[in-house]
């Protein structure tokens, strides 16, 4: 199974020749802010099955947990397209939303799950850990 996707605009576009490692949901204010709401929906990748075209712009950030991650986006349309962890350079996390098709997507876990909103409401069989769990 292949996945697809890019921006809103179409000046960025990337194919994933590999299945997910994993999935989950993210209520960190770095995730809150990506989004523009109250959580981000993150699918992990293999890095080398990645083939992005396009212009991507990134920037630098330190995560709620101290890592480095480099923030990809459309430096046209601003969609959000990627994160990549500095200190695990094998692999990549793509924001949901930016995938053609999202149907497949199951979360595993909510992480930061204590400083999400009560407004933000998201599945409650999946299981929520407070802060970050690296497994």
């Amino acid at each position: 199974m292949g996945f697809s996707g890019g921006c809103s605009c179409h000046a960025v576009r990337y194919s994933i020749d590999a299945e997910p490692v994993r999935g989950f949901q993210c209520q960190c204010r770095d995730c809150q802010m990506d989004s523009g709401g109250g959580h981000s929906s993150v699918f992990v990748f293999p890095r080398s099955a990645f083939e992005l075209t396009g212009t991507v712009r990134e920037i630098a950030r330190t995560s709620d947990r101290g890592a480095t991650k480099r923030k990809g986006f459309c430096p046209t349309c601003g969609v959000a397209i990627y994160n990549k962890p500095d200190e695990k350079p094998e692999f990549i996390g793509i924001y949901v939303g930016s995938l053609d098709d999202a149907a497949s997507f199951r979360p595993a876990a909510i992480f930061y799950a204590a400083r999400g909103y009560a407004w933000d409401f998201l599945d409650p069989a999946v299981p929520k850990v407070p802060e970050w769990h690296s497994s």
